[in-house]
């Protein structure tokens, strides 16, 4: 039996949330420079909350894509706490994210699901916001993994169309140009240090 259009997106959405949180942790492994806690913090939220939410659809896809993703966003966000001297506010917003995400499992469905909606949408601004204030310090972002996550939100926006569900839909109209902005800036910021590095070195 073929698979249905929306099964191929969803397949291949699930397989991009899989890997797309990586690379940006294992570019914070070297350094956090440039690396927005907010979204950090937002990102594990989002993605429990969208956990959470797709098990209430039953729909496997929705639980399997978000379940990867927010274990990557919980190791960031350990790697933050032991490479950054502002360990306090981020064990806040850890604490906060916890009390959300509980108080989230108590709301019925069209509540949770519009929290799943708020939380995504908005889990990439503050990363924008940091690269597009500070464009020379982004060492920490990872070019690879906004690319990643711009793919894998249009791949959630056209399943959300496909399958009628406008609360998995309505995050990436958001979600997705702000991955693009920040992959842009950050991808222009590491090509200015490669040509300054390039001009700076003597010739040999």
């Amino acid at each position: 039996m073929p698979l249905s259009s929306a099964q191929v997106v969803g397949i291949l959405g699930v397989a991009l949330n899989q890997v797309f949180i990586w690379p940006q942790v294992r570019r914070a492994l070297s350094t956090v420079q440039g690396v927005a806690a907010l979204s950090v913090l937002g990102g594990l939220l989002a993605r429990i909350t969208w956990t959470v939410y797709g098990a209430r659809l039953g729909d496997t896809a929705l639980v399997l894509g978000n379940i990867t993703v927010a274990t990557g966003f919980l190791v960031l966000l350990v790697v933050l706490l032991r490479r950054t001297g502002r360990r306090l506010p981020l064990l806040v917003g850890a604490g906060a994210v916890v009390a959300l995400a509980a108080a989230g499992s108590q709301f019925d469905d069209a509540a949770l699901g519009w929290l799943a909606v708020v939380a995504a949408a908005v889990v990439n601004l503050p990363q924008m916001l940091r690269a597009l204030a500070d464009r020379d310090r982004l060492a920490g972002v990872s070019v690879l993994s906004y690319l990643l996550v711009a793919a894998a939100s249009l791949c959630w926006l056209t399943y959300g169309i496909l399958v009628a569900e406008p609360l998995i839909t309505a995050p990436h109209l958001l979600l997705l140009p702000c991955a693009l902005v920040t992959a842009f800036v950050a991808a222009r910021s590491a090509r200015q240090v490669r040509t300054g590095d390039l001009e700076a070195s003597p010739v040999r």
